[in-house]
């Protein structure tokens, strides 16, 4: 499959957690629904957020739009009625740096915010120049007017999983494709949201300047040049089971679904079923690959991969517990050091309760579905059968204080 090797090469190196910083933030336009509809807000800031430039003009202009504003004491310059679907760039010239925003679209619900960065060691600004393209052969934003179009997901997109340090790695490699012979522009930028418990969502290197992560949701801004625009989001998930799955609802129509599964003993695909699958090998790895139709724009595509490697950590916490029981029974037993039998009592019968209510989680229904609950239903009956021997020790010697107290 011509992705694998593509996607392999990709998985050789984990991405590196990182926190979306200024650089990446610099003239980018992001939606914001607590601003007036169709407003910009552009906030000029040198070297570093807070640090705030007062005082300079900030120009907008594009599609026969032209207009200035200075900045206030948070650094902001605020526009509106600028004409809703326009293609503008917001500008700033700060002690002869000349900063500009990628190219937005002035929406007709809610508002935009801008960021422009002065001072970032000779960064250059989000946008590249008329033509270039982005790293990665990803499309550039093109600075041309835009028409109205649509994007799709072209059939090259795809979802990788990986294992790495006991977490779950997923890659989501998308592909937004225009077939038309300009730029398009979209009503809204794209935004397709992460799994809650998403940790270091990172962007990674070769994505187009037109896309940003914020807070686990990947935002890309139009318009799109004719062709691919590339976006590659990575990030890990903590494995609390043999099976996870993931949820993506897709903005705009995908022409096919990809999916490739890293092998790791009987970890498969098992929703959905792709009609077209294989398995592969790779750099020593085992890989499944599959491909199936695509989805609406709106729809949701819920990837779902079972027999992870899933090791419960209760055991060994229940473990520790216990042993910390057995510690202090030897303590009293052999060095005389007193211990409170009443407070004992009464941490053992808090182990106690948490044990029965995971049993009774576990027979909920009857007898435990999979190999892996029932052992771990055997387990907590031992636990149990321990906790209660210790229960009957602790009450012994707590009665047996108690007659020598009446006695004396």
């Amino acid at each position: 499959m011509g992705g694998l090797a593509v996607a392999v090469a990709m998985l050789a190196g984990p991405a590196a957690a990182q926190m979306p910083d200024l650089r990446q933030m610099n003239g980018m336009a992001l939606p914001s629904q607590d601003l007036p509809d169709g407003s910009i807000s552009v906030r000029v800031v040198r070297q570093a957020l807070g640090n705030n430039v007062v005082g300079t003009t900030v120009t907008v202009g594009g599609e026969g739009v032209t207009d200035s504003a200075p900045t206030d004491e948070a650094g902001r310059a605020i526009f509106a009625a600028l004409g809703v679907g326009k293609t503008l760039v917001a500008s700033a010239t700060v002690d002869g740096e000349t900063v500009r925003s990628a190219p937005f679209q002035v929406p007709a619900a809610g508002g935009l915010r801008v960021i422009l960065a002065v001072g970032l060691d000779g960064a250059t600004p989000a946008a590249p120049p008329t033509g270039e393209s982005a790293p990665g052969g990803a499309a550039a934003a093109p600075a041309a007017p835009a028409t109205p179009g649509t994007v799709v997901l072209a059939n090259q997109w795809r979802t990788i999983f990986d294992f790495a340090e006991e977490k779950l790695e997923v890659f989501h490699i998308f592909e937004f494709a225009n077939a038309a012979a300009g730029p398009v522009s979209v009503p809204a930028p794209l935004e397709i949201a992460m799994p809650e418990d998403a940790e270091q969502v990172t962007l990674l290197e070769g994505s187009s300047p037109q896309a940003r992560v914020f807070e686990r949701k990947l935002v890309v801004a139009g318009p799109f040049a004719p062709g691919r625009t590339v976006v590659q989001v990575a990030y890990r998930l903590p494995i609390t089971g043999p099976s996870r799955s993931v949820a993506l609802t897709l903005p705009v129509a995908s022409m096919a679904t990809n999916v490739i599964v890293r092998r790791l003993g009987e970890t498969k695909l098992v929703a959905p079923v792709l009609p077209q699958a294989r398995e592969a090998d790779a750099e020593g790895k085992k890989y499944f690959t599959g491909t199936g139709p695509g989805l609406k724009a709106g729809e949701t595509l819920t990837l779902t991969v079972d027999g992870l490697p899933y090791h419960p950590r209760w055991p060994r916490y229940t473990a520790l517990a216990l042993a910390g029981v057995i510690v202090l029974a030897g303590l009293w037993l052999v060095l005389g050091v007193p211990v409170d039998p009443t407070a004992r009592i009464r941490q053992l019968e808090t182990q106690r309760t948490a044990l029965l209510a995971r049993l009774q989680r576990l027979e909920q229904g009857g007898e435990p579905a999979t190999g892996e609950l029932r052992e771990e239903r055997d387990a907590v009956l031992r636990d149990l059968e321990g906790i209660y021997a210790m229960l009957d020790a602790e009450r012994a010697r707590r009665d047996g204080h108690v007659q020598e107290r009446q006695a004396s």
